[in-house]
């Protein structure tokens, strides 16, 4: 028997890990393989997502004791180098912690069984319970596309498919589905539904929902709400557009935005011939740009309010004085970026060996180049506001680029004051409370930091990391107090609104302690059948269907954490007991 189980998660996970890959994330390389017939499926997928959350964990296993196991089992030598991850994975914490067929591969692997599992234990023993957590699991945000539909539609819809489902998951429950406070047409839904939503459901197949997340949000949000005063009958340009989400996002907003003006503000267009507000879209690259293109085809109908308009090209090679956009006011610049604030991508869990240095390297290599885009952006004569966003937690790639960028632009400008950029704190988000850092390389004020937007996903904000500034020239900032309560999300839905219900229910993937081969003795599985269930917090496997009384369920969760509580105690304990060990044996060694 041969290992094929393994063997298209074991190519993905070796394009990931080689720089041959282009930069792509997993995402880009599924994609482009499901274009062909047979393309990877849903298993695959969480098989590649799970390895790469692991890498680093198995990479500490193998590099203890000066790299021994790694040099055993012939990691750096082997020619498929991601199919051993792929069987490492699923031998030291996948559910079944075996690995299925057979090959050269596996038996190298086996051969060190037992070191490797005694590894994974000292390890989850050093680095504590949560050593081995997999994911953070966020809400599963679904974002309405009121460009083809409404919140009323859409969560009818959900309820009646959540409804013909016969599992027996939390989203199934009534009272599951609830409304964003900060982003319009956001519905907060159950982590557990997001498998549901991938793979089952018609309405983000057809592009009546998106499945986006929160913070992912904020760019356009601000961009189209920055400023009550700016004109929303124009056009924009996002710079950096691919896969589109935030392209569609913003031209929801803007089309939105354009049905609440009065008729006296509303562009008049006799033949109807051109939209109100084009939405130029940048993307250089053939095979991203063909997924914008389907993306926007898929999600913007063609109307009179606002279209999008794919560019095939570089977005920094573009003619600011361009008379092709002589009407854009707007530009929303999300560029590439290190994506350390997302949480659970397995993109940034690649090889793991880079050393400080090469990361410090990388980091500085994506500052110079976004701070590049940004002052390009700042060129153009005629825009007079700009969102500038990164899914990065670093501040060489967030207060430093926008403190270079406000000074070296403002520095250089001769004409009037009144076209100077400045910070502007974002009225449609007044009231987030995650601000941005004063001081260091950025040399911001806490008057500038405050302006700026930022969002921690291990940190209680339940969504990924986010980083979001707002710029506008002087001579259209808006000095009034503006007449907002820190949203524009007005709630008519009869839904109530997302304040960390799911939060409060504890829900984490926890760690299951490696072990060695697992026994076949009746005892043993009778205990298999019960250890097997899942472990989220908050849902007991055997919770009767009548067990939707939120009382119950905060009981198990109580009961649940307490439990966790107990286990990271007795670990640390332990961990404690061997370094004492060690300490004790170091000193009677030496008086020998």
């Amino acid at each position: 028997m041969s290992s094929s189980p393994y063997q298209e998660p074991g190519s993905i996970v070796n394009e990931l890990l080689s720089s041959k890959s282009g930069g792509r994330g997993l995402k880009s390389i599924i994609f482009s393989k499901n274009k062909t017939k047979g393309g990877p499926n849903k298993s695959t997928y969480a098989t590649v997502c799970k390895t790469m959350q692991h890498i680093p964990a198995i990479n500490a296993v193998l590099n203890d004791d000066g790299g021994k196991l790694r040099k055993a089992i012939g990691l750096d030598t082997v020619h498929n180098k991601g199919l051993m991850y792929v069987m490492l994975y699923e031998l030291l914490f996948s559910k079944y912690k075996s690995i299925r067929g057979g090959g050269k591969l596996k038996r190298m692997i086996i051969k060190h069984q037992t070191a490797l599992h005694e590894g994974v234990n000292a390890y989850v023993s050093e680095h504590g319970a949560a050593a081995g957590k997999t994911s953070v699991n966020f809400p599963r945000y679904a974002r309405v596309n009121i460009l083809q539909s409404s919140i009323n539609d859409m969560v009818k819809m959900l309820q009646e498919s959540f409804a013909k489902t016969k599992s027996e998951k939390p989203f199934d429950k009534a009272g599951s589905i609830f409304v964003d406070a900060h982003v319009p047409d956001l519905l907060v839904l159950h982590p557990s539904a997001s498998s549901f939503l991938h793979q089952n459901d018609e309405a983000v197949k057809s592009g009546n929902i998106v499945l986006q997340d929160k913070s992912s949000c904020f760019s356009a949000l601000v961009l189209a709400r920055g400023n009550s005063t700016a004109p929303v009958n124009c056009d924009f340009i996002d710079a950096c557009a691919a896969p589109g989400n935030k392209t569609t996002h913003l031209a929801a907003l803007v089309s939105s935005l354009y049905n609440d003006l009065p008729k006296s503000k509303k562009k008049k267009n006799g033949k109807k011939t051109k939209p109100n507000s084009t939405i130029f879209a940048f993307e250089r690259s053939s095979t991203r740009h063909k997924i914008l293109k389907s993306r926007a085809d898929t999600l913007v109908p063609t109307s009179q309010k606002v279209a999008v308009e794919p560019i095939l090209g570089d977005f920094l090679k573009s003619n600011p004085k361009d008379p092709q956009f002589a009407n854009v006011r707007g530009i929303l610049l999300d560029p590439s970026c290190s994506g350390s604030g997302i949480v659970n991508s397995p993109d940034r869990c690649r090889d793991g060996r880079n050393t400080k240095e090469d990361k410090a390297k990388r980091i500085q290599s994506l500052s110079n180049f976004q701070l590049v885009a940004l002052k390009h952006a700042m060129s153009f004569p005629l825009v007079d506001r700009i969102v500038y966003s990164t899914c990065s937690v670093h501040d060489e790639e967030n207060e430093v680029v926008v403190g270079k960028a406000l000074s070296e632009i403002n520095e250089t400008m001769t004409d009037s004051d009144e076209d100077h950029w400045q910070l502007v704190s974002p009225a449609c988000l007044r009231h987030w409370p995650r601000r941005g850092k004063a001081g260091g390389a950025g040399g911001l004020s806490e008057t500038q930091a405050s302006c700026l937007i930022r969002t921690d996903g291990l940190d209680g904000d339940e969504t990924n990391g986010f980083f979001v500034s707002y710029f506008e020239r002087k001579r259209v900032v808006n000095t009034e107090d503006l007449e907002t309560n820190g949203t524009h999300v007005v709630n008519d839905y009869n839904l109530p609104f997302y304040e960390g219900q799911f939060a409060n229910m504890n829900i984490i993937v926890e760690p299951k302690t490696a072990a060695p081969a697992p026994s076949k003795s009746k005892s043993d599985k009778v205990a298999k059948k019960t250890d097997n269930k899942p472990t989220v917090r908050g849902m007991h496997a055997s919770t009767p269907k009548q067990s939707d009384c939120r009382k119950l369920e905060e009981k198990i969760a109580k009961k649940k954490a307490k439990k966790l509580a107990w286990k990271q105690k007795q670990a640390l304990q332990k961990s404690q007991r061997l370094s004492e060990k060690k300490s004790k044996d170091a000193v009677n060694s030496s008086k020998k």
